[in-house]
């Protein structure tokens, strides 16, 4: 079996159950890039009878954790984009987050009910976008390459989340994220793969080394970059103040929020029915 990111031969990695030992099956090990990927994964179907995993019970501390992080983040590099989309939305939570922070996000997921995003859905991806967002969405994608191509082609920075901790971890198979009872992640990372993926695009690619990632379209400082990432110590007035906004507190500004707006704009809906 091939590395589905750089081609390179693959070696069995692991071989074990998921579903509860229930079914078996292989993990192959890139020789190259280290990436990580599950057999052809023939059980998706059952995997995804609920779009949400009934144990992802982090799911509403990560969209909080994710989405302060991601304000920073566009207000310290990207504070002139405009377009904004999450791709594998789930729910909403992240999109309504960050509209809440004014930040004009639509919502896009072909497998799972939008909930809190109503009427801020994007359906065309083909478009350009500034931002495209992709939280707890990578490990979950069989073909990673093609299912990638659109969203990379298509925005000026892809900001997302997977965990690439597993040659930290002491035993693959116990590692949480595996996530063996639900059966739906199938692709693990590591920070050579992500940036082979980075570099096939002519991007670049930065990482805090373990959960957060972006992959730009514009070369950045790495000095801060890795300030942003791994800020140094502050005074407690500092700390208070810049919990969301780093080094560069006086340079940014907060976004007015899109709530009030929101509401309007989804009342006229109403009356207008």
């Amino acid at each position: 079996m091939e590395c589905k990111i750089c081609n390179s031969p693959t070696e069995i990695f692991l071989n074990s159950y998921i579903f509860e030992k229930s079914f078996l099956i292989n993990y192959y090990k890139c020789t190259k890039c280290h990436f990580v990927q599950t057999q052809e994964p023939t059980w998706l179907d059952r995997a995804y009878s609920d779009a949400i995993a009934p144990l992802d019970i982090g799911l509403i501390g990560r969209n909080r954790f994710f989405s302060d992080l991601t304000e920073r983040l566009l207000l310290t590099f990207f504070d002139d984009s405009k377009t904004f989309v999450d791709f594998g939305a789930g729910y909403g939570v992240f999109v309504r987050m960050m509209r809440d922070k004014g930040f004009d996000f639509k919502w896009h997921d072909a497998h799972c009910e939008n909930m809190f995003a109503k009427h801020f859905e994007e359906h065309d991806l083909s478009k350009k976008h500034d931002v495209i967002t992709a939280f707890e969405v990578l490990e979950h994608l069989p073909n990673p390459i093609s299912q990638l191509a659109q969203l990379l082609e298509n925005s000026k920075v892809f900001v997302f989340s997977t965990d690439i901790s597993y040659r930290k971890q002491p035993n693959f198979n116990d590692w949480w994220y595996r996530a063996p009872h639900s059966g739906q992640h199938v692709s693990f990372y590591t920070a050579e793969s992500l940036d082979f993926l980075a570099k096939k695009y002519n991007k670049y690619f930065y990482t805090n080394g373990s959960d957060f990632h972006f992959i730009s379209s514009i070369k950045l400082d790495d000095a801060l970059v890795k300030e942003f990432f791994f800020p140094k110590k502050r005074t407690l007035k500092d700390k208070i103040v810049g919990r969301l906004f780093g080094n560069n507190i006086e340079s940014l500004r907060y976004k007015e929020s899109l709530l009030a707006k929101d509401h309007a704009y989804l009342t006229s809906l109403l009356h207008n029915h």
